[in-house]
């Protein structure tokens, strides 16, 4: 299993992506950069989104991707010629409702026609796995705003979470321990504690509360932790507190990261 980290911030500035994992070089968790992080060639290569939630820095990409698959069709391209949108069927109704509508972007469901579009929207349950090329998927569902889902990999006997943007949550604990050989996780951490107000009401965490919840991980200190989301603005302080924490294998993601498992 390769996971290579696209963006992992939870707001965009000068050098900062938003939230996108490339898996195996064909599967993207969440849509925040591929394009501004992938070459044309790169993008190709892209088969299956996997949507958490339908919040615009995770899904923004979906608009440029597929634009820029088109003009691969337009050009001869013949392979890779649909992308296949899965999430849990509330945010496939957002998407074509409030997103591909043909006013906020183009509905490239129906482009260039309904049989052979450039995208494609598949339903997924949580807790039932899709399997794609040997890697399991598992949508997990999470504490957030917004119908929201976490995602088990699962491939070749090792596993690794992504939590997509949560709160305090239990599911994702109990779906990691019950894991056998689990090899990391990727977990919210958005705001400084001074601002636990806003991460409560936005469905977010901040240091000490993304501390308190990982007491439930009976794995805490042998498993390599990645805290993602942090706002740009906060760096900084958000370092120091994550620091103050002092939980071991535990540390902020980079968007130079790349996981090979």
């Amino acid at each position: 299993m390769k996971i290579r980290v696209l963006g992992c911030y939870g707001g965009q500035l000068l050098g900062f992506h938003l939230s996108s994992f490339l898996i195996n070089d064909s599967i993207l968790l969440d849509a925040g950069a591929p394009t501004v992080c992938l070459t044309l060639e790169e993008q190709r290569h892209i088969e299956h989104i996997f949507v958490s939630h339908t919040h615009l820095d995770h899904i923004q990409d979906i608009a440029f991707l597929s634009d820029n698959r088109s003009l691969k069709r337009l050009s001869g391209e013949i392979v890779n010629r649909c992308i296949t949108i899965h999430s849990v069927q509330e945010n496939l109704d957002i998407l074509s409702k409030h997103f591909l509508n043909n006013l906020v972007w183009p509905d490239f469901t129906m482009i260039p026609n309904s049989e052979d579009p450039i995208l494609k929207l598949q339903a997924i349950e949580n807790y039932q796995a899709s399997v794609i090329d040997g890697l399991s998927i598992t949508p997990i569902p999470m504490n957030h705003p917004v119908p929201c889902t976490g995602f088990l990999l699962d491939q070749d006997g090792k596993q690794f979470i992504y939590s997509a943007d949560t709160g305090v949550s239990d599911a994702i604990w109990d779906v990691a321990n019950a894991q056998p050989n689990l090899c990391g996780l990727i977990i919210d951490c958005s705001f400084p504690n001074d601002y636990e107000f806003l991460a409560n009401i936005s469905g977010h965490m901040t240091p000490k509360q993304m501390a308190q919840d990982l007491k439930k991980l009976n794995k805490l200190g042998e498993v390599p932790i990645y805290l993602f989301h942090m706002k740009p603005e906060t760096l900084a302080i958000m370092s120091k507190e994550i620091d103050k924490e002092n939980i071991p294998h535990l540390r902020m993601l980079t968007q130079v990261d790349e996981f090979l498992l």
